[in-house]
């Protein structure tokens, strides 16, 4: 078959405006005059192999996605490349998400494995109260059988259980905390930035998870969502209102209800620095999320929720102080169900190890070494891994 000029220069030319480059400053990069590159993206010029591998490092995208005439658009990503500042929100970040729902989509297809059912639509019950917020992840808890208990790994719980494709990807600047957008089928799929600490992760997810069942299909919403702010100073209603969810989501009432009572009761009524700490990190959130729970269940009163970090230590080092391990990742997590279908479908010889090593974003020789692999194929002690 033979090599479309047309189609690569045209996907070329998506693949730079997506990061918002010049055809001048791609040709300073890669050391050509303006000219050749728009004979290229015009299909006027042929590309070389190891001038497609430089674009393709330079745009962050596979070698295969410049083969392809045409990739379902999806108007969500269209709608955060455009929102993106290319002064504060780092598009690279944008492309490595695009690409992940894409080769996510590519996996089930190859195993051959439906997707999972997609999570609730409650868009038409018109809730917007923190009481309404309240109800939903009363609702959502009761729907999923989670009862009081705390849910820690929400990543994984939402990407497996709830069907919404998720993700943590490392910001180049901590410019923004959490994307939600819907893939070219529809999906609705979450971004979080793994640089974060594991408790901001959570509330996170779980203030774009509000986002997914009660404003995402709602008509005349954006088609997706940057949020740049830290959690409890948003400012719009739909902010406030998947705050306030994410808050009774993951730290249900009767839970934190009991364990407070629990300490009281333990400490002659006496409710300390490390007590908040503790039971923040029971829950997997921030101490300003739990103080700020703690205020809405009418347990602390606001002036001092406000005042309560004011020349003390930072959280983290309470946390640390208290024997607990605060989790970040300077690298990409990928979902384990995610993991799981591309090692299936290496084991199963679906997809080649280099293959697998593009979709798990891994160095190819250091993955091959990991999983023992022999000029044959690979062992079984390899795929017990």
């Amino acid at each position: 078959m033979a090599i479309d000029d047309a189609v690569i220069g045209a996907r070329l030319q998506a693949a730079r405006r997506a990061l918002d480059l010049t055809q001048g400053e791609v040709g300073k990069k890669m050391g050509m005059v303006t000219s050749t590159i728009s004979a290229i993206e015009s299909g006027k010029r042929s590309v070389t192999g190891p001038e497609l591998h430089a674009f393709a490092q330079l745009y962050h995208r596979p070698l295969a996605y410049f083969f392809e005439e045409e990739i379902p658009g999806s108007p969500g990503f269209e709608y955060l490349f455009r929102a993106a500042d290319v002064e504060t929100i780092d598009r690279t970040s944008i492309v490595e998400f695009q690409e992940l729902t894409r080769d996510y989509a590519l996996l089930e297809a190859v195993m051959d494995v439906p997707p999972l059912p997609l999570p609730s639509d409650y868009s038409q019950f018109g809730f917007r109260t923190d009481e309404d917020a309240e109800t939903l992840a009363e609702m959502e808890r009761g729907r999923l059988g989670l009862g009081h208990a705390p849910l820690k790994d929400l990543m994984d719980f939402l990407d497996s259980t709830v069907g919404i494709r998720t993700f943590l990807v490392p910001v180049a600047q901590s410019t923004w905390s959490g994307l939600l957008v819907r893939d070219e089928s529809g999906r609705p799929c979450i971004a979080v930035n793994a640089k974060e600490e594991s408790y901001r992760r959570n509330f996170d997810l779980a203030h774009e998870y509000g986002h997914v069942l009660a404003h995402l299909a709602k008509q005349g919403t954006p088609a997706a969502r940057i949020d740049k702010v830290a959690e409890f100073v948003r400012s719009s209603a739909d902010e406030r209102f998947a705050d306030a969810f994410a808050s009774a989501f993951l730290m249900p009432r009767r839970a934190v209800l009991t364990q407070v009572e629990r300490v009281l009761g333990a400490n002659a009524g006496h409710f300390t620095d490390f007590d908040l700490v503790h039971l923040a990190m029971q829950f997997g959130v921030s101490g300003q999320a739990m103080s700020h729970r703690l205020v809405s269940l009418r347990k602390l009163s606001r002036q001092r929720h406000e005042e309560y970090w004011k020349g003390r230590r930072t959280f983290k080092d309470l946390a640390e102080a208290l024997g607990y391990t605060v989790d970040w990742s300077p690298k990409l997590v990928l979902p384990a169900r995610y993991r799981y279908l591309a090692l299936k479908a290496y084991e199963e010889a679906r997809i080649s190890l280099a293959k697998l090593a593009e979709l798990l974003r891994e160095n190819y020789f250091d993955l091959r070494q990991r999983l023992r692999v022999s000029s044959d194929g690979p062992t079984q002690a390899g795929m017990a891994r």
